[in-house]
């Protein structure tokens, strides 16, 4: 009777209907971080078509998960209800309706489509997924650093100072993705997932990529994340490797770094940690100016704000301050800023009803530093409602809520108890 249980249970979840959807998925999440496949018209990528497909294959199948995050549903799609409410206002009455109309479309996009088709998974399914998005990662930085090292006046993977923009199509992103594959990568090592051979063969790319983008933020939060995520394991072993690793790669890099480190790491990068000048870390006097200005504007716009894609409009060097929590305040004002914190508390409410009901370490800690990554990277980001963003989101949840809709071991408990 067991056995029968099992399988009937086992065939309900394996339907053809079901395959095709997680198939569709799995494309998507592989494709979510490449943004060069999509039309130059319109910011709709390879990853986005088969995030609708999958979509739609749920929704008429009637499999459409009502509460993908659990207990916390209904603060994240309230939340992501007030975010939108301060834009869509502010795009109405202060700034472009039309603008605001397509920002809207693509925040709902993110914030909606991706929590139905991504959580609530099995855990094989939600390792797989995870898997996918690392292997993604390497790929395209063999591509970028092919193109980087015997290609380089292909400028539609390298820019015009030599850095590493790929398949991503933007230097900066491109490392916070490679950032966040490693810890990524770290867990799936960890819950013995991949060999170390697989995770070897993986790391070696990725790391290689963050030095090529040449980008303080993406080096700046490897070593966080990765640190964060092992102090969060609370392994004493992983800890110890981690910081002989980092100490030797100091070493190494101050000693003979001009011999193996990339030079756009160098000048970019490594100067400036090595003489301790945050002048050399790019750009960063016009980003301090447009975080200043954005202050300003701040006060204006505490109630009502100038509506999606107006602040370059209104910036004295045209560009939108690359700080999310600054850019939401300005153009979609206090009710988004609200909204966006919301969306943050709805993330950590799933982890800490996870960490009391099951209390695994390891996905508690992936879940935790992914969020805390993210949150730590909006400082240097504008929009976010671009797909490699809101999918890494939805990978580290997803491990806080997996096999919640297949429990095979309670079915066989309860026919034991009954008999």
């Amino acid at each position: 009777m067991l056995k029968s249980v099992n399988e009937h249970v086992i065939r309900t979840h394996t339907k053809p209907e079901t395959r095709l959807e997680f198939i569709l998925v799995a494309i998507a999440v592989f494709f979510s971080p490449l943004n060069y496949f999509r039309p130059g018209f319109v910011f709709f990528t390879l990853g986005d078509l088969f995030i609708l497909l999958a979509f739609l294959v749920v929704l008429f199948k009637g499999r459409l998960p009502l509460r993908p995050l659990g207990s916390a549903s209904t603060l994240w799609f309230a939340s992501v209800l007030t975010f939108l409410a301060g834009f869509a206002a502010a795009s109405i009455i202060n700034g472009d309706a039309v603008a605001g109309a397509l920002g809207l479309m693509q925040y709902c996009f993110s914030f909606v489509l991706l929590p139905w088709i991504i959580l609530r998974r099995s855990r094989k399914e939600t390792e797989t997924l995870i898997f996918l998005f690392v292997l993604s990662i390497a790929l395209a930085m063999i591509h970028g650093a092919y193109y980087v090292n015997f290609v380089p006046g292909r400028n539609d993977f390298v820019s015009g100072n030599g850095r590493l923009s790929g398949l991503f199509e933007k230097e900066n992103e491109s490392g916070v993705l490679a950032a966040l594959a490693l810890v990524f990568l770290v867990w799936l090592r960890g819950v013995r997932r991949v060999t170390t051979l697989v995770a070897i063969s993986l790391f070696i790319p990725v790391t290689y990529g963050v030095l090529l983008t040449g980008s303080n933020t993406a080096f700046y939060l490897c070593m966080v994340g990765t640190t964060l995520f092992v102090l969060l394991t609370g392994s004493v072993k992983a800890t110890v490797g981690l910081t002989i690793g980092v100490v030797l790669f100091f070493i190494a890099a101050v000693l003979f770094g001009e011999h193996f480190l990339p030079e756009v790491f160098q000048e970019r990068v490594f100067s400036a940690v090595r003489n301790a000048d945050i002048s050399e870390s790019g750009t960063i006097d016009d980003r301090l100016f447009l975080i200043q200005e954005s202050m300003r504007f701040g006060n204006e716009t505490l109630w009502l704000g100038y509506g999606i894609d107006q602040y370059e409009e209104k910036s004295a060097i045209g560009a939108p301050v690359h700080n999310a929590y600054l850019l939401t305040l300005t153009e979609g004002g206090a009710v988004s800023l609200v909204g966006l914190a919301g969306l943050f508390a709805s993330g950590i409410y799933v982890i800490w009803r996870y960490k009391m009901m099951m209390g695994d370490a390891k996905n508690t800690a992936l879940a935790v530093t992914i969020l805390l990554m993210l949150m730590m990277v909006l400082n240097t980001a504008p929009h976010f409602y671009a797909r490699f963003w809101l999918v890494p989101w939805m990978l580290g949840l997803s491990v806080c809520l997996t096999g919640r809709d297949i429990r095979l071991p309670s079915v066989a408990r309860r026919l034991r108890r009954a008999q």
